[in-house]
This record gives C-alpha cells, sequence and structure tokens, in this order.
C-alpha cells in the first residue's frame, strides 16, 4: 500500500495544470450539470441490492447525462478494503461508511465535507441535528443519511408461537419465560447468526443499551466511559447468562440470512435483527411469506421498566471520495440519496427505515414496516443509542467483533472487558 501511495505522489512530470480539479462556478453562474461515470461502494446483496439498484436507477433517470457503476464490497471487508482504496487513490468517487469508517477517512483527509448539503435539510426539517452530529466529525458534516435501522426488535411466527403456547412478551421476565418455555418443548429460543460476527453485536447492543443505558452506551463511542464501567461490566453479566441459557449450539456456524431463515422455517422461536428482516425473510428465505401475516416483531422489552425509554439505531452513510475524478456527479448522487424523493423508492418496498422526515409513514408497504418506522427516534422520541461497534470503527470494532465470537464460546466476562480496556488504551491512549 505504500508503495501504491508514493506511485501516485510522485508521478511529478511538470503537467500540474491538467491535473488540477475543476473549478468552482463563480457567483452567479449556473452549478455544473453533471454528467460522466461515477463509482459508488455499496455492501448489499440479494433482495436489498436489487432495491438499492432501482433506487440508482431512479437518479439515473433525473440525472440522464450520469452513468453511475456500482461496486460491491462485502461488509464484512468494508474496513480493511475502503481506506486501502483511499490510501492508494483507488478509492470509488462515493462510498457506503459506517460513523467509524468516516472518522477514519476524515482523519486521513480523504472525504470532501457536504455542509452545503445539510444546511437546507436542516431548515426544511428533513433531519434532525442530531442525525447531522451522527454524520460529523469536529464540527464538519461528511455524510449523508440513506438507510436508516431500528434494531433491538425480535421476530418470529404468529403460528409458532401459537404452537409453543407463548404470547408477545411485554416485559423482560415475560421475555426470558418464553425462552424457557420453547427451549422447554424442544424448540431452538433464538437462532444466532453469529458466523457473520456483526449479529452478536444486535445482542451486544441491545443489551448495554437496555441495562446501562444511553449515556453509558454512547459513552463508549466518544471514550466518555470505559469498558470496565461497572453499568457495562453488568450489562455483559446479563449476555452471558442469556447466551448460556438460550444460544443455540450452531450459533457461531449460522450466518445472518441462515438465522432468519431458521425462524422462518420454524426451526427456533426468535430472532433479534433489525428492520430490514422484513425485506430480507421472504427476498431469501421464502417469496411467499407476508410481513405482518407469516411473521412479526416486538421490540425487546427493556431490562428494567423504570430506565430510560432507549432505542438502539443504525444505519447506513454515503460519503464523496475528496480525489474523485468526477465531483459535480458525486455531489449530486449524494444530494440525491439523502433526499425523500430517493429513500422512498426503497421504502416502498419494505425493509427499509427512511431517515428524511419528508418520506411519509403511509408508503411503507406493510403494518410491520410502518411499526418499524414508527420506532426511529424522530417519530418516537425515545433517546437513540448508535450502533457501537459502527459507530467507534477501526481496530476497536474489528477486536470487539472477534472477542464477542470467543464471549459466546466461554461468557468470561472479564476476559471480555479486559480485552476491550487493552484495545482501547492502545488506539486511544487512554
Amino acid at each position: 500500500m505504500l508503495a501504491l501511495v508514493a506511485a501516485a505522489c510522485g508521478d511529478d512530470d511538470g503537467d500540474d495544470e491538467a491535473t488540477e480539479p475543476d473549478q468552482a462556478a463563480e457567483p452567479g453562474e449556473p452549478a455544473e450539470e453533471p454528467s460522466g461515470d461515477v463509482s459508488l461502494a455499496h455492501n448489499w446483496t440479494g433482495s436489498e441490492l436489487e432495491a438499492f439498484e432501482a433506487v440508482i436507477d431512479g437518479f439515473e433517470a433525473s440525472f440522464p447525462d450520469v452513468s453511475v457503476e456500482l461496486v460491491q464490497v462485502p461488509f464484512e471487508e468494508m474496513n480493511a478494503q475502503i481506506p486501502q482504496q483511499f490510501s492508494s487513490g483507488s478509492a470509488p468517487d462515493v462510498t457506503v461508511a459506517l460513523p467509524g469508517l468516516m472518522r477514519l477517512l476524515v482523519e486521513g483527509d480523504f472525504l470532501t465535507p457536504v455542509d452545503d448539503l445539510w444546511d437546507p435539510w436542516i431548515d426544511d426539517g428533513q433531519y434532525t441535528e442530531s442525525l447531522r452530529q451522527t454524520a460529523s466529525v469536529d464540527g464538519s458534516t461528511y455524510g449523508v443519511w440513506f438507510k436508516a435501522n431500528v434494531n433491538s426488535l425480535i421476530w418470529y411466527r404468529p403460528d409458532t408461537f401459537q404452537a409453543l403456547g407463548l404470547n408477545v412478551p411485554e416485559t423482560w421476565d415475560d421475555f426470558t419465560a418464553a425462552l424457557d418455555a420453547a427451549k422447554a418443548q424442544g424448540t431452538e429460543p433464538v437462532a444466532v447468526g453469529g458466523a457473520d460476527q456483526w449479529p452478536l453485536t444486535q445482542w451486544s447492543d441491545s443489551i448495554l443499551a437496555s441495562v446501562a443505558g444511553p449515556d453509558v452506551a454512547n459513552g463508549l463511542v466518544d471514550g466518555s466511559v470505559s469498558w470496565d464501567d461497572p453499568q457495562v461490566v453488568e450489562a455483559f453479566e446479563v449476555f452471558g447468562q442469556l447466551i448460556a441459557d438460550y444460544f443455540p449450539d450452531t450459533a457461531l456456524d449460522r450466518g445472518f440470512v441462515e438465522a432468519t431463515c431458521a425462524v422462518m422455517d420454524g426451526n427456533a422461536a426468535m430472532q433479534n435483527q433489525g428492520a430490514f428482516v422484513s425485506l430480507v425473510a421472504p427476498g431469501e428465505c421464502d417469496e411467499s411469506l407476508v410481513p405482518g401475516e407469516d411473521f412479526s416483531f416486538f421490540p425487546l422489552p427493556a431490562f428494567d421498566e423504570a430506565g430510560e425509554d432507549t432505542q438502539f439505531i443504525s444505519g447506513d452513510l454515503f460519503v464523496a471520495n475528496a480525489d474523485g475524478d468526477n465531483q459535480p456527479a458525486a455531489q449530486a448522487l449524494l444530494e440525491y440519496l439523502g433526499s425523500a424523493e430517493a429513500q422512498q423508492i426503497w421504502a416502498e418496498r419494505g425493509g427499509f427505515i427512511a431517515p428524511n422526515a419528508d418520506v411519509p409513514l403511509d408508503v411503507y408497504p406493510t403494518d410491520t414496516d410502518r411499526q418499524a418506522a414508527e420506532l426511529w427516534p424522530a417519530h418516537s422520541g425515545a433517546a437513540a443509542v448508535y450502533d457501537l461497534d459502527d459507530a467507534i470503527g477501526g481496530e476497536i470494532q474489528n477486536t470487539e467483533r472477534e472477542a464477542l465470537q470467543q464471549f459466546v464460546r466461554d461468557q468470561d466476562v472479564d476476559a471480555f472487558i479486559s480485552t476491550m480496556v487493552d484495545v482501547t488504551e492502545q488506539v486511544r491512549g487512554q
């Protein structure tokens, strides 16, 4: 990678003028009409990719002189591949980036600020300041929200619950009682896609937000809270007991799709996942499945009913390469992806929550999608906790995912906490 950087920076043939970016339009002149090719990196596959392709078709219909090249990067390889591409000068014009990766790219001076896009969005009420903060680093905004998600949703089949004699739990005690009842009848209580690593964070973040509260969970992101904080330790003690009592032996053998299909096939009672299951289940498991009828969800009950109302969220942002060859097209694409027009295309297909407040709730195709959208903090008023490892990113994120797999094996709270304290000290010098 260093050789590639040196080669890219060392090409000094005196033709500086030919490599300078286009100058911005003078005040009063019309902005340059975007045209040409623009590349975009994403990590969707299957039914989600089909939905995103429909969004890109909408952009190309609005900008017929622009052609978008989609580059698929596996989700689990984003944190390795994307920084390498930026360092070597081979990065796409636009890339999906979770907050932690975005922060890393900003530190390398690789991204174009997009404050000019955000100012009118905030003025028009399309986004909130808290969402802008998630897309910002050191006071400047670099990311554009596109796909939002609410997590801590427990997916189940009503007919499976009926066969097991289960009711939808409303409290934590109800929830563990339902898990006990499923287990006693020989049904896998929860399906877990731990082979993909990130599904384990759906559990750890949910329980951390519920047990320790939003301030502690968010404090792990900015470093104001240490991993050995007593409330963090308590949360992982709760999680460890849940693993010991209810996780299946296949927890680290299945991936996300396999775990989802285990619930849809009736082989497992429940799964803790995000709102995107509404699209993935019929798209990847059985196309005849009808959200809200054949499968549904309930929010993970609060560990402490007296605690603050908290919603664990995540979402996909897009950023622009500061050294991209087609800045006008990249900026037009970012503005489109952040618009209600673009987000409504996927929202109408299901398994998607639009972060743009101008997307009306009645466009969602099923009650399940609509109910999930209503849980988005802008609608529900709940305190938001962004997906922890995605918000931190980098080496801490990679270490946490690996440590969670080991935690599933041994439920050793002290070892897990020690690992996280050590990697945080190494990375942040705390």
